[in-house]
């Protein structure tokens, strides 16, 4: 369950100036003075991709020889990141409506889809499965309206929310893969849904116990409220690799939605018991429970996912002094990646550019209470 320009991209790409969107933002006076360094850096990133045309991914990084491009993933956690932005300095909301309508735009255009046919999957990974995908375009629909009162995507949103909701409470929840199911990526669908509610009091977000109950029946994670990373529907085979993550990423886009706030403290409670390293100065997270065998790159990986999913669950749960000693650890390994990224293989590039967007997403989101305005009411 990224970015500084490359000279040769930059000068390939001077074509770009011809844009008025990019000769709006470059004479305007700045007014992201009341923003941090990381949201300036995420503001202008998201600046250059929305002033690209509408099928040039160049920006975006695709890597020749990687099968899958991660634009998904780019183009949804930098448009989480801008409605942020837009919530803490509200001088810059109507850009930031535009760049994020601009990115919804390229989260609908094929190239962002071209992994599924180029991993070689059956059908077109639009009509069903494929979670990991359409939850995130959903909640792009969903912060449109939310956030900016977009209503250009509600023909879109309506008809995405209604089959999320259906599969999400069917026999089980949704796959992101064919026979792969990945409850992080169900999490994002069910947030998306309660924005749907919010806005048109429907009732589809009563999907998200349903998928708890479910989870929490087929892959508990033993003598915890939380789930194993992934799930087989033609086996029933699970694994706990990974849910140091995967647990934290549920957490915190289930926090918000107001019939399983109880739910996400109590899994909460469990996580940090269970996978935070009781570190002085600094914050580390296991990505796996004591007792699984990985190696030392698997190891790495896992833990340094769940240690940057981490601060997004601990900005949910309200854990300052946990939030603030893992930003400094993410911040320290994303330099890291930044300065050897150019070192790996075209995959492992890709990986590399789409863990700097989401790190630098999590690092300076405000928390979906903030940014979504809820009241921090109980169950």
């Amino acid at each position: 369950m990224i970015s500084h320009r490359n000279p040769r991209i930059a000068a390939g790409s001077l074509h770009w100036l011809r844009s008025p969107l990019l000769l709006l933002v470059l004479v305007l006076p700045s007014i992201a003075h009341a923003l941090s360094p990381d949201e300036t850096l995420l503001l202008d990133r998201a600046r250059v991709i929305a002033a690209a045309p509408l099928d040039d991914f160049t920006v975006l990084g695709g890597t020749r020889g990687a099968r899958d491009s991660h634009y998904r993933y780019q183009l949804a956690f930098l448009s989480y990141g801008l409605c942020s932005i837009a919530q803490g300095e509200p001088a810059l909301r109507d850009e930031c409506r535009g760049i994020f309508v601009r990115l919804v735009e390229k989260m609908e255009r094929p190239a962002t889809l071209a992994y599924w046919k180029a991993r070689k999957f059956e059908g077109d990974g639009l009509a069903s499965e494929n979670a990991m995908y359409r939850g995130h375009l959903n909640l792009m629909y969903a912060l449109a309206r939310d956030r900016f009162g977009e209503a250009r995507f509600d023909a879109s949103f309506h008809k995405l929310s209604l089959s999320l909701s259906n599969e999400i409470a069917g026999v089980r929840p949704i796959c992101c893969e064919p026979d792969h199911l990945f409850i992080q990526c169900n999490a994002v669908a069910v947030l998306s849904l309660y924005l749907h509610d919010r806005a048109f009091e429907t009732a589809y977000a009563r999907s998200g116990k349903r998928l708890l109950a479910w989870a929490r029946e087929h892959m508990p994670l033993q003598g915890t409220k939380l789930l194993r990373e992934d799930f087989r529907p033609s086996t029933g085979e699970s694994s706990a690799r990974g849910t140091g993550y995967a647990n934290a990423w549920t957490i915190a886009f289930l926090a918000p939605v107001p019939c399983l706030k109880s739910d996400a403290r109590a899994m909460y409670a469990d996580w940090r018991r269970t996978f935070v390293v009781p570190v002085p100065f600094f914050g580390v997270v296991k990505g796996a429970p004591d007792g699984e065998a990985l190696s030392m790159e698997e190891t790495l990986t896992s833990s340094l996912l769940a240690t940057t999913f981490g601060l997004l669950a601990a900005r949910a749960a309200g854990d300052e002094l946990l939030h603030l000693r893992l930003q400094w650890t993410v911040a320290y390994v994303e330099r890291l990646v930044k300065d050897y990224e150019w070192m790996l293989p075209p995959g492992r590039r890709v990986e590399a550019r789409t863990f700097r967007t989401i790190a630098l997403f999590a690092r300076t989101f405000r928390g979906w209470n903030e940014v979504l305005e809820l009241k921090d009411k109980q169950d």
